[in-house]
């Protein structure tokens, strides 16, 4: 494990000082094997014509014209030279003699033995230039480089600063942040710390229920058992019932308590935020059936459980989608005023004998398997009991062929 810091100034810095010690080997190599095939073909070439040369000199000049020539080509390319007669006399030998190199054969046109030449390669000027040139590079190389890190390291430095700064402002509700990664961190750490201390709040709110709420059993069960104690009651089983009816009571009041899952919990909540991330997650559903979804939610506080709201959005959407058309159209309304929420389409719409068979039970209409044909008709009866279990009315209007509107009421009676 490792901090920022330390990702930021050792690990990045190291990162690159390894990265450029590569990219500059193989450069190096690349070019080290470049120019010595580049040199042996340079040399091989520049061979092949000091012998040609010097067989010509050896047959039309003198021995003091080919000493010059020799004692010439061996300054000029900084290589040892030995020339040696038909007879094997030596003629001419540079001050370093060219030990390890094989003796060139001389021979004139006539195919008659000239004698011999040995030419020793200690390092030409061509080899010299080379490692000079490269030396040369490398070492702009690595203060190019040197610069490069001092103004990375200036960089990073600025970045880690800004950074640590946003890290700093975590759990801040109106922070502004640099990177965009961090206010999303932050979004999700302080929408946690929101849920928890919430939760935590409805905790303590059913500990106040449960203590009061089983208090009444308790007793009764308490009172029970003193009767049957000292003889006033007899233990039959009209008394052995009574005592699991309240036991049963307490047990009902315990999942309560033990909720864990907020979505789960009823809460006072603003539902435009959850209404409109849940149809924004549905947006490509939509697009396959070039459906537009119209928004016309407002802010609208109730007591719900997320996923309750969710599930009755959802549920009377995809049946608006399902039974539309390509390229209708679903309207969803929040109204604050009214405390409703309202999805309308200009799908095929119903009867009102289909609406009430509806309201009956689980039911499709008979046109409805030609745009879906896996529907079970079981929707409408979730959203029946979500919201009669939450305390609100729903409302359906239709027109076969017009499309449909359903209503939920919250607050109907207020």
């Amino acid at each position: 494990m490792i901090s920022f810091k330390t990702f930021f100034r050792a690990r990045m810095a190291r990162t690159f000082t390894v990265l450029f010690a590569v990219m500059l080997l193989l450069a190096n190599l690349t070019v080290y094997l470049a120019s010595s095939v580049q040199y042996a073909r340079q040399t091989e070439r520049q061979e092949a014509s000091f012998v040609v040369m010097l067989e010509h000199m050896i047959v039309w000049e003198d021995d003091a014209t080919i000493t010059a020539f020799l004692e010439h080509y061996g300054h000029t390319h900084n290589v040892d030279l030995s020339y040696a007669d038909a007879d094997g006399i030596v003629r001419f030998q540079t001050a370093s003699a060219p030990d390890g190199a094989e003796p060139i054969e001389l021979e004139s046109l006539d195919g008659e033995p000239l004698g011999t030449v040995s030419i020793g390669y200690r390092q030409s000027y061509y080899g010299s230039d080379l490692i000079y040139g490269l030396a040369f590079v490398n070492g702009v190389s690595a203060l190019l480089f040197i610069i490069a890190m001092l103004i990375l390291r200036r960089i990073l430095n600025r970045q880690y600063g800004l950074l640590y700064e946003d890290l700093e402002r975590i759990g801040q509700t109106d922070a502004t942040f640099r990177f965009a990664d961090m206010a999303a961190i932050n979004e999700r750490y302080t929408a946690a710390l929101k849920a928890e201390a919430e939760l935590k709040t409805i905790q303590a709110h059913y500990v106040r229920i449960l203590a009061h709420d089983v208090k009444t059993p308790l007793t009764v069960i308490k009172v029970y058992l003193e009767g049957v104690k000292t003889g006033r009651l007899p233990f039959d089983a009209e008394i052995n019932d009574e005592l699991l009816a309240q036991v049963a009571e307490i047990e009902g009041m315990i999942p309560q308590f033990i909720e864990q899952d907020l979505r789960q919990v009823a809460i006072r909540q603003n539902v435009a935020p959850l209404i409109n991330a849940h149809l924004a997650r549905l947006s490509e559903v939509f697009l396959t059936k070039k459906i537009r979804v119209d928004l016309r939610v407002e802010d609208l506080e109730l007591t719900v459980a997320s996923v309750d709201m969710i599930r009755i959005l959802e549920h009377l959407v995809f049946n608006s989608f399902y039974y539309s058309a390509p390229g209708g159209t679903i309207t969803v309304t929040l109204d604050a005023v009214l405390k409703r929420l309202i999805v309308e389409d200009t799908g095929i719409g119903m009867s009102e004998e289909t609406i009430s068979r509806i309201r009956a039970g689980a039911y499709r209409g008979e046109n409805a398997t030609a745009y879906n044909q896996k529907g079970s008709g079981v929707g409408f009866q979730i959203v029946f009991e979500i919201t009669a279990r939450i305390g609100a009315d729903i409302e359906i209007a239709s027109t076969p062929g017009t499309g449909t509107k359903v209503t939920v009421w919250f607050d109907r009676h207020r």
